[in-house]
């Protein structure tokens, strides 16, 4: 078995267990939350997230490709210019981090010009947004040193201390609620340690996986090199802002145009579908430093086999949770936050979750489009959906009375079509393939799925689940049939042995 993918398989075991760590903690604590400081209150802590979020519209542009343009250096043994990139980048980010300093300090003081906020929550919501500016401009300034996890392929030391890192946030933020007055405010605060705990971390990745990288702006800041991450990483900055358009600014029209309780019910219904989301990009991200090696090393047959191959095992890992939402997210709502409408909570979470069932397998494709510097034409086409959807999205609200629904059901239609007719054919063109190499494999990966959705409804015909432990026991059982039959549906005889070779030397380390 090649050490590319037993280290592989190490990225993956570790971002999932990171992943279920978050998970864990956000299950246990947003319902804790909901009931201590209010459903108003805390669809705030979602919005001031994503108004945050925005700055990564800039910062994408330098930092999105710098671990591309530094992985192919490495693998070149050109070291003078990896360390030309990695300065450029650093002095850019610094820069960058100053005018989000006086940005942010202008926003916290007029905040409440720009959202609208109940009166006896300004205060709090000036103090939650200048908390996670801080993380943001901690992030900013440090993160290009753990960089050397993606160029080494070593998402896994990444993920191990990002568990430390959360249950640290955590601890703090339950701290802070036991001691003092419940407030949104401790979330930020968590968040801030947090960030502060990851410099540190981020200054070991540096010293441990790319020693031959040094601090040198004077020597090796090269403007040449800055140009050419940033026009590279314009179009990522590009797909930043169609991200927004269709995914974040939601909350933002919400909390503007239909009022702060619905957007309080709104971002309760997307915590689950969000998780879900963060979890696929988790998942594919995971195989995306592979991709890279395999492009500097000219491994091009090796590269179309492990694309397939991510698409397959992120397809068959994410169509669990995915298909068991669209059956059980109602039940789920009466045992996480009773008292809420469950109904109007379960209808938005299919709604929103329904796309994913074609963009669960197809997301691991989005990392040949940074891979092979090819981002021109998806950021084109991301944009001008993400535009259309923003304008529907305002032309209903206007004409029609679907309200919350017209932002949801926008956003399903265009991402389950975008994801059918063009990142598969596009994928396959960057890699001078024939436009349906990929097919075959998402239809598997949708087909997957569906296996999910009709055992999940056999087992909750059968067994009821009005208690946590009902609920949970119908899970386990349905992922563990589903996964049975996937496992022969999805995957060959080849891969499925390829996979138990795999499994039986990894846990003989």
């Amino acid at each position: 078995m090649p050490p590319s993918s037993l280290q592989t398989l190490k990225n993956l075991l570790f971002n999932i267990t990171s992943f279920g760590v978050n998970f864990i903690i956000s299950f246990l604590l947003t319902p804790y939350l909901i009931r201590t400081v209010g459903k108003e209150a805390y669809g705030f802590i979602p919005l001031i997230n994503s108004i945050i979020g925005y700055s990564s519209i800039l910062t994408t542009a330098i930092g999105s490709m710098a671990g591309r343009f530094i992985t192919m250096r490495i693998y070149k043994q050109d070291i003078e210019g990896a360390n030309k990139y990695f300065n450029s980048v650093w002095v850019a980010n610094t820069l960058l981090s100053a005018t989000f300093t006086i940005t942010a300090i202008f926003f916290i003081v007029y905040i409440d010009t720009f959202i609208t906020i109940p009166t006896n929550l300004i205060t709090e919501v000036r103090y939650l947004f200048g908390f996670g500016s801080a993380s943001l401009i901690i992030g900013l300034l440090t993160g290009i040193l753990g960089i050397g996890t993606f160029v080494k392929n070593r998402v896994d030391m990444t993920a191990s201390r990002s568990v430390i890192a959360e249950c640290t946030r955590v601890i703090v933020i339950l701290t802070l609620f036991y001691f003092l007055k419940p407030s949104i405010v401790y979330l930020s605060i968590g968040a801030f340690i947090s960030a502060i705990l990851f410099l540190f971390f981020n200054f070991s990745f540096k010293k441990k996986l790319l020693p031959e990288l040094t601090f040198a702006p004077q020597k090796y800041f090269s403007l040449l090199h800055l140009k050419e991450v940033f026009f590279s990483g314009i179009w990522n900055s590009i797909n930043q802002l169609s991200s927004i358009l269709l995914q974040q600014i939601d909350l933002l029209i919400t909390n503007i145009f239909i009022g702060v309780s619905v957007m309080g019910s709104y971002s309760i219904a997307k915590t689950a579908p969000l998780f879900i989301y963060s979890a696929l990009a988790m998942l594919s991200g995971t195989f995306f430093p592979q991709f890279n090696i395999l492009l500097a090393q000219g491994k091009s047959t090796e590269l179309i086999y492990e694309i397939k191959k991510s698409m397959k095992i992120v397809g068959f890992l994410i169509g669990i949770p995915i298909g068991f939402l669209l059956v059980y997210s109602k039940d789920f709502y009466m045992l996480w936050v009773p008292g809420e409408d469950a109904d109007f909570l379960y209808w938005l979470t299919v709604v929103t979750v329904l796309p994913m069932i074609i963009g669960g397998s197809v997301n691991p494709i989005f990392g040949v489009f940074p891979a092979t510097n090819k981002l021109k034409i998806p950021s084109i086409v991301l944009l001008v959906a993400g535009i259309l959807n923003t304008l529907v999205i305002f032309i209903l609200l206007a004409t029609t009375d679907l309200g919350v629904w017209a932002i949801a059901i926008t956003g399903a239609i265009q991402g389950g079509l975008r994801n059918m007719f063009f990142s598969t054919i596009y994928g396959a063109r960057c890699l001078n393939q024939k436009w349906y190499t990929f097919f075959p494999v998402m239809c598997k990966g949708c087909l997957g799925m569906l296996v999910v959705v009709l055992t999940s409804h056999i087992v909750k015909n059968i067994l009821p689940t009005n208690t946590w432990i009902l609920f949970i026991s119908s899970f386990v059982i349905i992922s563990i049939f589903a996964s049975l039959i996937n496992l022969f549906f999805i995957f060959s005889k080849e891969e499925r042995g390829a996979m138990h070779l795999m499994l039986r030397r990894k846990m003989k380390q």
